[in-house]
């Protein structure tokens, strides 16, 4: 998609991610593939939902983090697009309803932020050049969210969603599913990642009774305990 679908429209989320399996890849998360996927349809299917906004994929060119995001932003201005809203492929929470709020936002600021729980973000929309607000952004510390609302002041302030968690690691993974509120499918992905009890080894009952009892007394121990609940 390289251009505005319709003459009136001005919006547009931009993808901006990694194919599902080369995000897996990048993050050591082989596993997270289907999940990734799923992340990525979720966005489509929420874009699809939404009155005159489109869906923007775009090579990604530059040579850091910071520098391929405003190119980004920069390309997406120049095909015409006023209201851009930057989303990436590892948040699987992310649906219709924040997408639209973030859009809402973007009438009564110029600049939107959703925050995730590491004190990263993953929403940026903005109504103008971002350029010069980004300008200067330590993208990889744990400050990044707290740091793009002081840069946002003098631009008028940021509106902020609701926090959602990214995938970054298998620890983001385990918090992830342990939510009570997913939707079926997300559940249902989360759980066949989780890894497999190894089977109990089988015993040789045509063993000599001798070497059975040799084996008994050689692992005999203190009773095992279960892991502590974290």
């Amino acid at each position: 998609m390289g251009a505005l679908t319709s003459e009136t429209s001005r919006r547009c989320v931009l993808l901006f991610a990694l194919p599902a399996r080369q995000e897996a890849h990048a993050k050591r998360l082989s596993r997270a593939e289907a999940l990734f996927a799923y992340s990525r349809r979720r966005i489509a299917e929420a874009v699809s939902a939404l009155p005159g906004v489109d869906l923007l994929l775009l090579p990604q060119r530059g040579q850091g983090f910071a520098e391929r995001l405003e190119n980004a932003f920069a390309d997406a201005r120049a095909l015409g697009y006023r209201e851009v809203v930057a989303v990436p492929g590892d948040v699987p929470r992310l649906g219709a309803a924040q997408l639209a709020r973030a859009f809402a936002l973007l009438a009564e600021r110029p600049i939107v932020l959703g925050p995730s729980p590491d004190g990263g973000i993953y929403l940026l929309g903005c109504s103008l050049d971002p350029r010069p607000f980004l300008a200067g952004v330590h993208w990889h510390g744990a400050g990044v969210f707290a740091e793009l609302v002081d840069l946002a002041r003098p631009a008028g302030g940021a509106g902020v969603l609701e926090a959602l968690e990214d995938l970054d690691r298998p620890a983001d993974l385990v918090e992830l599913a342990r939510r009570p509120d997913l939707e079926d499918e997300l559940a249902r992905l989360l759980a066949a990642m989780r890894p497999t009890a190894p089977a109990a080894p089988s015993r040789d009952h045509r063993a000599p009774r001798r070497l059975l009892l040799s084996s008994r007394l050689l692992t005999r121990g203190p009773p095992s305990r279960p892991p502590l609940s974290r």
